[in-house]
């Protein structure tokens, strides 16, 4: 198996296939870094909104007529 995995690596060309301009590693950091903190505060924003729509339903459901299912 390893042997085919050197033999695909040597016939197709790994580094910039399409041609695509070289970034360098501070820019890697960089784009890693804002990528990270944007999908963070996303998933934080996610999980508010999520816990006051839960509330919300808890409450509304507490003075309807279905407070029997809430035990």
């Amino acid at each position: 198996m390893r042997g085919l995995a050197l033999n695909f690596a040597n016939r197709h060309q790994t580094e910039n296939p399409r041609r695509f301009s070289e970034v360098g590693e501070n820019k890697q950091l960089h784009i890693a870094i804002v990528t990270t903190r944007y999908f963070s505060s996303t998933v934080n924003d996610l999980r508010l909104v999520l816990k006051f729509q839960f509330y919300y339903l808890l409450k509304k459901l507490s003075q309807n007529k279905f407070r029997h299912l809430i035990c």
